[in-house]
C-alpha cells in the first residue's frame, strides 16, 4: 500500500469523523440502551404488563377494542392491538398520529396513546401517553436526534453512511504493514499498562478492529431501514369497499379475524392486530413465534369489512432469499437474530462505536497539538 494512498484514506476518515462525530455516539449510546429495552420494560413496567392469570376464558377482541377506544377518545383512533397467547399478559392498545413534516420532536407526534388492559375482566390497568416515555423518546433520539423526520432522519441517514465509509477506511488504517509477530501483537492487543495516549490509540484501533464485522452490519441494517428497503414490494391487498355500507355485515369483523389469525397460528406467543387509515386497507394480523425476535412471523392481511382473508403469510423459512433479508433485517440490527447473545453482542459494539469517535478526536487533538509546538520551534514551515 502506497504511502500517498494511505495519507489520503487517513484524511478521508479524519474529515468524515469529525462531519459524523457526534451523531455516531448519540446512535452508539441510544443503540445501547434500546437493545434491551423489552427486557427493562418488563421489570420497569411490570404492573402494566402483568397480571393475574385467571380460570375464566379472555373477553372477546371486539370488546376490548371498544374499551379501549373509549378510554384514548373519539378523536385517537386506536390502530394497534398487541394481544399475548400467554396467560398473565395484559393486551396492549395503541393509538398514534404523527407529522412527518413537523420539525423537531416535540412538533412529530399529534397524540401516542397506550393502554393497557386485562383481558380477563376488561379493566384498563393504565392508560400511558407514551408521547414523554422514555424509551420513545430514545428511539426518537436514535432515528431523528429528535429533529423531527425531514431534518433529523436525513442527517442520520448520511451519517451512518460515512460511517460505513470510517469502518472501512479504518480497517484500511489499521492493516498492519508487517505480519510478524510484533506487528500483530501490536494491531491485536490493547497495552493497558501503557501511558494514555498509547491506551487511547489502543482502545480506538483495536477495539474498532474487533468490532468492525458486527458495526458494519448494524450499519448496513440500518441503512436498510432508513432508505426504506424493508418494505415488502409485492402487490398490496386491497378490502372491498363496496361493502362499506352493507347493512348485513357485522359491524365489527375484528373477532372473526382474530379467530382465523389464531386458528393458523396457534402456538404463536403474541400477535399484532393493525388496523387500516384507509377504507381500501386491510387488517393485518402478525402472529409472532417468539417474544425474543421479530422475524419468526406470519403476516395474514383480510378484508376489514368482511374479515375474509385476502393475502395469507409464509413463514420466514418459506419466503425466498430477498423476503428473508428484509424480514430478519430489523434483527440484525438489533441482535435479536441470536436471541440474547446477539443482543448483548449488539450492545458491547454499539457501546465500542460511541467511544471512537471520542477515542478518535483524542487522536487528532493529540497530533494537531504536536504539530503545532513543531511549527513554534521551527521544524515545519509556516503556513502564511
Amino acid at each position: 500500500m502506497s504511502t500517498r494512498f494511505k495519507k489520503l484514506i487517513r484524511q478521508v476518515h479524519l474529515w468524515l469523523g469529525l462531519f459524523s462525530g457526534i451523531v455516531v455516539f448519540i446512535l452508539g449510546v441510544t443503540g445501547c440502551i434500546y437493545a434491551f429495552s423489552d427486557e427493562i420494560k418488563q421489570v420497569v413496567y411490570a404492573d402494566r404488563l402483568f397480571v393475574k392469570p385467571e380460570s375464566t376464558p379472555k373477553l372477546p377482541l371486539s370488546i376490548l377494542l371498544a374499551k379501549a377506544q373509549k378510554t384514548v377518545g373519539a378523536e385517537h383512533k386506536i390502530l394497534r392491538a398487541q394481544i399475548f397467547n400467554i396467560p398473565n399478559r395484559t393486551y396492549m392498545f395503541r393509538a398514534i398520529k404523527v407529522n412527518k413534516e413537523a420539525y423537531g420532536y416535540w412538533n412529530y407526534y399529534d397524540y401516542y396513546d397506550l393502554v393497557y388492559i386485562n383481558p380477563y375482566s376488561g379493566k384498563v390497568v393504565e392508560k400511558v401517553d407514551a408521547k414523554y416515555e422514555f424509551f420513545t423518546v430514545v428511539l426518537a433520539l436514535h432515528m431523528n436526534l429528535l429533529l423531527g423526520k425531514v431534518i433529523g432522519h436525513f442527517i442520520v441517514r448520511w451519517s451512518v453512511v460515512c460511517f460505513v465509509i470510517l469502518l472501512i477506511s479504518g480497517l484500511i488504517l489499521w492493516w498492519p504493514k508487517k505480519w510478524n509477530r510484533k506487528q500483530v501483537k501490536k494491531s491485536f492487543a490493547i497495552k493497558w499498562g501503557a501511558k494514555f495516549k498509547r491506551l487511547n490509540y489502543d482502545l480506538h484501533n483495536v477495539t474498532g478492529f474487533y468490532a468492525f464485522t458486527v458495526l458494519l452490519v448494524i450499519a448496513a441494517t440500518g441503512l436498510m431501514m432508513s432508505f426504506e428497503l424493508t418494505t415488502d414490494p409485492q402487490k398490496a391487498a386491497v378490502s372491498d369497499t363496496t361493502l362499506l355500507n352493507n347493512p348485513n355485515l357485522a359491524t365489527n369483523p375484528a373477532d372473526r379475524i382474530f379467530k382465523q389469525a389464531f386458528a393458523s397460528s396457534p402456538q404463536s406467543a403474541y400477535y399484532y392486530y393493525n388496523i387500516p387509515l384507509v377504507n381500501t386497507g386491510t387488517t393485518n394480523v402478525s402472529a409472532y413465534k417468539s417474544t425474543g425476535n421479530f422475524y419468526q412471523r406470519v403476516v395474514n392481511k383480510y378484508d376489514q369489512y368482511n374479515g375474509k382473508l385476502l393475502q395469507p403469510g409464509k413463514p420466514f423459512n418459506e419466503l425466498n432469499l430477498a423476503s428473508q433479508i428484509r424480514t430478519i433485517n430489523y434483527d440484525l440490527h438489533t441482535g435479536g437474530a441470536l436471541g440474547i447473545t446477539g443482543k448483548i453482542i449488539a450492545f458491547i459494539a454499539s457501546l465500542i462505536a460511541a467511544t471512537l469517535p471520542i477515542t478518535g478526536l483524542i487522536i487528532w487533538l493529540g497530533k494537531s497539538k504536536k504539530a503545532n509546538r513543531k511549527k513554534k520551534m521551527g521544524i515545519l514551515p509556516q503556513v502564511s
